[in-house]
């Protein structure tokens, strides 16, 4: 009766095996697929560059610089729960504080 369960123990253990590595080949098959059709682009966002930021209410900040963001501990002790906000520096030198989130899209100029 052992020789049975250790026969489908084995057997389970194959699938799991077998359904790891084809899935894994599959994901580098459409990998190469989407690499050939529309290449993954990997820069982001700059500081000491300007941009053109556009909120999803339709507002839009003109050739302005991104600082930063405010997350973690030192957004947690402001008062307006600040944990996600996007830094941004006018051409004045003042500073506008703005949700990620409310972020449509950025140009940079």
């Amino acid at each position: 009766m052992s020789e049975v369960w250790a026969i489908i123990v084995t057997v389970i253990i194959l699938m799991v095996i077998y359904a790891y590595i084809s899935s894994k080949l599959t994901e580098r098959k459409k990998r190469k697929l989407r690499a050939k059709t529309i290449p993954q682009v990997t820069e982001t966002l700059k500081t000491g560059v300007s941009y053109n930021v556009f909120l999803s209410d339709g507002r839009s900040f003109k050739k302005i610089e991104i600082l930063g963001s405010v997350e973690g501990e030192d957004a947690g002790f402001s008062f307006a729960n600040w944990d996600g906000m996007l830094v941004l520096k006018k051409e004045n030198n003042k500073k506008v504080y703005i949700k990620m989130s409310s972020v449509r899209f950025v140009e940079e100029v």
